[in-house]
């Protein structure tokens, strides 16, 4: 990495992240196909919530295989909530959907990362 390329320190997210990845179940072309406009509706009125989302497939395939969603939420029941909003949860497409805290740290989106030093989070990254 050039001297000059050196992420910039920002502010963490002021509310607390959950990355929620949901795996879709039979039949969830024909559920994805016949709830999309219902499922982009609660997402477009909910788009502040969302820090990223979109669909998942495996690496070079093309069919889609689930959803992943990086959600602002008080609290985990607050991020459930949000998700059985979405028409694609509450139509039951997805077979199973793993709820995950998370801390948005370092990249692009952010537009750099977190941390002034590796000691200032020593204690954070031994867990």
């Amino acid at each position: 990495m050039a001297a000059n390329d050196q992420p910039p320190t920002v502010e963490r997210y002021d509310s607390p992240l959950y990355l929620i990845i949901c795996r879709d179940g039979p039949g969830s072309a024909t559920a994805r196909a016949e709830k999309l406009d219902d499922h982009l509706r609660h997402v477009e009125v909910n788009w502040r919530r969302y820090v990223l989302a979109g669909p998942l497939r495996d690496p070079g395939a093309q069919p889609l295989i689930g959803s992943y969603f990086l959600v602002r939420a008080t609290d985990e029941a607050d991020a459930r909530a949000l998700m059985d909003g979405d028409p694609y949860v509450s139509s039951g497409m997805y077979a199973t959907m793993e709820v995950l805290e998370a801390t948005a740290s370092i990249g692009l989106h952010l537009g750099g990362k977190i941390w002034e030093s590796a000691d200032a989070i020593r204690d954070k990254a031994a867990g």
